[in-house]
């Protein structure tokens, strides 16, 4: 009970920090996938257009695996978020992608769950839940679970650390990610 105040003190300050579902922002993402067969480096840029209750979110990635190999990603989701409920966002949402890897393409319709906890009004916690499938190819529904830590350097610079792993491949990716925002 005696922690109760500072407590108490803390909620306007988790409430009203900066956090990704509300701002504008483009982003580059360096990342790395760990795979019993395949390692090599993805390159990702994406941008961020918040909406009344929503955001859109661009993405497009490259990828160069040491298997010689390639990747290619682009996709469009719709992100549907929540009211702030004294420091975190619950969020929900669709979207698609056109993937190509090597010689084999597919395009993918995405589910999305997640939580955006703000730590501080710098430091935001993101832990997401996807689920995707193929519609030729690739028909198997898969799981992807993926958590980022992002660090707001101040209103327009932001640092992020991600963590993603793909349970259909058993695959992990480790990124880090430089962010600009403009409002």
């Amino acid at each position: 009970m005696k922690y109760l105040p500072l407590l108490l003190t803390l909620i306007p300050t988790l409430a009203f920090s900066k956090t990704r579902l509300n701002d504008y922002y483009v982003g580059f993402e360096i990342a790395t996938v760990d795979h019993d067969t395949i390692d090599g480096e993805l390159f990702d840029l994406s941008a961020n257009m918040p909406l009344e209750g929503a955001n859109l979110h661009f993405n497009l990635t490259f990828g160069d695996l040491d298997n010689n190999g390639t990747q290619f990603d682009i996709g469009a989701d719709y992100i549907h978020h929540f009211d702030n409920f004294d420091g975190f966002v619950p969020f929900v949402g669709v979207g698609l992608n056109y993937a190509d890897f090597d010689a084999n393409d597919d395009i993918f319709w995405n589910l999305y769950a997640g939580l955006e906890f703000s730590v501080s009004d710098q430091l935001s916690l993101l832990p997401r839940l996807r689920l995707y499938q193929g519609f030729g190819d690739y028909d198997d529904t898969e799981l992807e679970a993926s958590i980022s830590l992002t660090y707001w350097i101040n209103d327009m610079h932001g640092l992020s650390l991600g963590y993603t792993h793909n349970a259909a491949g058993e695959a992990d990716y480790i990124g880090l990610q430089y962010l600009y925002s403009w409002e």
